[in-house]
């Protein structure tokens, strides 16, 4: 039997912009998607209960923000909870100037767009549909088919729900864009996987690749290999070097690519750093609907491999040495790749809680992070965020989607104190979202799986409470320990750059270029840096105006070279 295709629901008080709309949606996108029209919010409803009975998918609904019977936002929000998914899209009459933006009703879509009760907006009455309708549905469209429909697909995985090691991978294949799909090893797919490839259930997780090729219980770099991915440089030197591939070393990346310079990026872990975890960035210069941070990062990679940068993954630097006018960095497999400049842009990774009983349930229901890998698998439960920053809001914020109920957990006075006031508003208009203040984890329980918190207020009174999941977002640390023999370091660890360096630490006539380190030749930016704002447009910026830097310096070092030749 065939299944019904997924529907598109325009919603509104005049028939004839309804019509006009769903004609041009049926003329687009009508042979993947069936269009359907309601004359007022109570009509609408009543077809999403009539879909959602019989089990059909509904992909997007747009509904104008006035209807006959009420508000478009309220209807928006119907339509979310009867079809869990479904791209929102508020529709707006067009205003006495025509603008793109319906000034009119400006406040509404502020708040509506702030406190994340639509996905998307459209200005009715336009002349073409290929400008000013067709990119914005196929873009809601995109977003849905990709977490609703079946596609391409890298690698299935079989494994534990819970399982330490099936998370670690998991999160890896998530955070880098890695199409995959997870099945248990007791659910009916993963026993007929299991038995068509002769996977070990002893060495699990295991991974079957599109071509059928097992990897049991793999290391990234064994996936990474698998995967066609770089793991050591291709060359010996490079003008510059880039540790890290967060949004700071992503923007030195472009730039560097982009200007001539022989760039290589290095990579632990994953594309994106912390800000590639975010669910959604909604201030983020130019990006007026918001962009998730993975999908932010995947683009900057991308261009930034176009423009001729290279990447390697799964390696690390672990010793830096300046010999002459070189700076050699000696990886973690031992290999040994320089660079006539470098710039630092290696993040921060989150701090942990340092309690042993939650620290032996980690990927097992304790998690670092990795909201966005794991909020499937906590649908329908109790879990718990601690933090108070933007990523420990905005994955709250997505949690929210599939968890029956989150809580926020924080130890100040205020959320508003660590935290943007769009996420703020967002979090206070989302119903399953609670926040409590000065409020702090000491304790947990659970044999192989997380069961519940032990949680501290001020007053120190303390009280137990079933969770399914907490992910801990508590602040971060930069990881600069080897680096401490040769650049000057702050008391937490952070380098210090250009004019936040001690006289002491530098030794030179010149004055040190911007985001320039103790170490002439190496640079720092983004989080890394001593003075960062620790925001994902602060750290692109640092990244490029580092690139400019090191203009500065390599012409300075060729011109002094010149000099001792002569």
């Amino acid at each position: 039997m065939t299944t019904p295709a997924a529907v598109l629901l325009i919603v509104g008080g005049d028939s004839r912009d309804v019509e006009t709309t769903a004609s041009a949606l049926d003329r687009r996108f009508g042979s993947d998607y069936r269009v359907l029209n309601a004359g007022s919010a109570a009509d609408g409803v009543a077809k999403l209960q009539v879909l959602a009975g019989n089990g059909e998918q509904v992909a997007l609904v747009a509904a104008d923000l006035h209807l006959p019977d009420g508000d478009g936002v309220e209807f928006l929000e119907r339509a979310a909870g009867l079809h869990n998914g479904v791209a929102r899209i508020l529709l707006f009459d067009v205003d006495d100037y025509h603008a793109r933006i319906p000034f009119r009703e400006l406040p509404a879509l502020q708040r509506a767009s702030a406190l994340g009760r639509i996905d998307g907006w459209m200005v009715k009455g336009w002349v073409n549909p290929e400008e000013w309708l067709y990119p914005q549905v196929q873009e809601a469209l995109s977003a849905w088919s990709m977490a609703h429909q079946p596609g391409h697909v890298v690698y299935r995985m079989i494994g534990l729900e819970w399982d330490r090691r099936s998370h670690d991978l998991r999160d890896a294949l998530t955070v880098n864009g890695v199409p995959f799909v997870f099945y248990t090893k007791d659910s009916g797919s993963g026993r007929q996987l299991i038995s068509d490839h002769a996977v070990d259930v002893a060495r699990l997780p295991a991974l079957i690749r599109h071509d059928g090729t097992v990897l049991q219980q793999p290391s990234m770099a064994e996936v990474a290999l698998s995967h066609g991915i770089q793991i050591r440089p291709a060359a010996p030197v490079y003008d510059l070097v880039v540790l890290g591939a967060g949004p700071a070393g992503l923007a030195a990346a472009v730039y560097g690519g982009s200007e001539g310079l022989d760039t290589l990026v290095v990579e632990a872990r994953a594309i994106g750093g912390q800000a590639g975890t975010s669910s959604m960035i909604r201030n983020y210069l130019g990006f007026h609907r918001g962009i998730s941070g993975g999908e932010l990062a995947h683009r900057a990679w991308q261009q930034a491999t176009l423009l001729g940068a290279e990447f390697i993954f799964t390696n690390r630097a672990t010793v830096l040495t300046a010999e002459g006018d070189r700076h050699v960095l000696t990886l973690e497999d031992g290999t040994k790749v320089a660079g006539r400049a470098v710039i630092l842009a290696t993040g921060v990774t989150y701090r942990r809680l340092d309690i042993p009983e939650l620290d032996r349930l980690i990927g097992a229901g304790v998690f670092y992070g990795a909201a966005g890998a794991m909020a499937t698998a906590v649908a329908g439960e109790d879990v718990y965020v601690v933090g108070g920053a933007n990523s420990a809001g905005q994955a709250a914020l997505h949690l929210a989607k599939h968890a029956a109920h989150v809580t926020l957990l924080i130890r100040g006075a205020s959320l508003a104190a660590g935290m943007s006031d769009y996420l703020v508003r967002q979090i206070e208009a989302t119903p399953n979202v609670e926040v409590r203040l000065h409020t702090r984890v000491v304790g947990g329980r659970g044999d192989t799986r997380l069961e519940s918190l032990t949680l501290q207020d001020d007053q120190d009174q303390q009280e137990e409470v079933a969770a399914a999941a907490v992910f801990i977002m508590i602040g971060a640390e930069p990881h600069t320990d080897w680096l401490t023999p040769v650049l000057s370091l702050d008391k937490d660890g952070f380098v210090r750059t250009s004019r936040d360096l001690p006289s002491r630490n530098w030794t030179l006539e010149r004055e040190a270029y911007p985001f320039e380190t103790s170490l002439p030749g190496v640079f720092a930016a983004g989080d890394v840096r001593h003075g960062s704002v620790k925001r994902v447009a602060g750290a692109v910026g640092e990244g490029s105006v580092a690139v400019g830097s090191v203009h500065q310096y390599l012409a300075e070092a060729a011109q002094f070279k010149g000099q001792a030749k002569s």
